[in-house]
């Protein structure tokens, strides 16, 4: 947005370095949710349960303390976490 209301003024190898960082941002947070998706397909193919109802549950205190259900719930919430990072670098007006 600096660079938009810039017209023209801003230094524009400042804008070309902005847009590097955020593409490599971009793809190092799709890596890690390809990561993040691998690890939850495989707790879901374990369990026979979607993470949705994996968290739910969980956070009920239905599933225990059992360390797959921390982890499984923990990799759920970083997957949502990465899901908003990557909209907010992909639309940044929002």
């Amino acid at each position: 947005q600096y660079i938009a209301i810039g017209n023209g003024t801003a230094d524009p190898v400042l804008g070309l370095a902005i847009d590097k960082m955020l593409s490599r941002e971009i793809e190092r947070l799709e890596q890690l949710r390809g990561s993040l998706s691998a690890q939850i397909s495989e707790f879901e193919r374990t369990y026979n349960m979607d993470s949705h109802t994996q968290y739910q549950r969980y956070e009920q205190g239905e599933l225990g303390d059992a360390m797959d259900f921390m982890e499984w719930a923990a990799t759920t919430e970083m997957a949502e976490n990465v899901d908003r990072r990557l909209a907010l670098l992909k639309d940044p007006v929002q």
